[in-house]
């Protein structure tokens, strides 16, 4: 089975790498090290949901893409609880919080654009 880390380091890596960004100009951009983005795209470190969310802002890029491989318009239900089954019990509580997270975003950006 893939490491989740890992997999998730090498979505971000391949993204920098096409955008011709070297790992100091994106950690600069997101205001982390360069070490850390190095040991997120090796698999040694967790993205946290802070980080998930200023990637997919900075760079317009879908949290789906980067979580799951998937462009959001290819995520059905059914692939999504096939990825929630497969992981390990103590990832569920992170993707649970992204999840409501995602939803209070949406929600305040609704109630801007009124």
């Amino acid at each position: 089975m893939t490491n989740t880390k890992t997999e998730i380091g090498r979505r971000i890596r391949n993204f920098r790498i096409a955008n011709n960004l070297t790992q100091a100009q994106l950690a600069e951009s997101l205001d982390i090290s360069t070490n850390f983005v190095s040991e997120v795209e090796t698999g040694k470190k967790n993205i946290s949901l802070e980080i998930l969310y200023r990637i997919c802002q900075s760079y317009n890029l879908s949290a789906d893409y980067i979580l799951f491989g998937k462009d959001h318009s290819c995520s059905s239900q059914h692939t999504l609880s096939e990825f929630l089954f497969s992981l390990p019990a103590d990832d569920i509580p992170t993707i649970i919080e992204y999840l409501e997270a995602s939803m209070k975003l949406k929600k305040l950006e609704e109630e801007k654009a009124l």
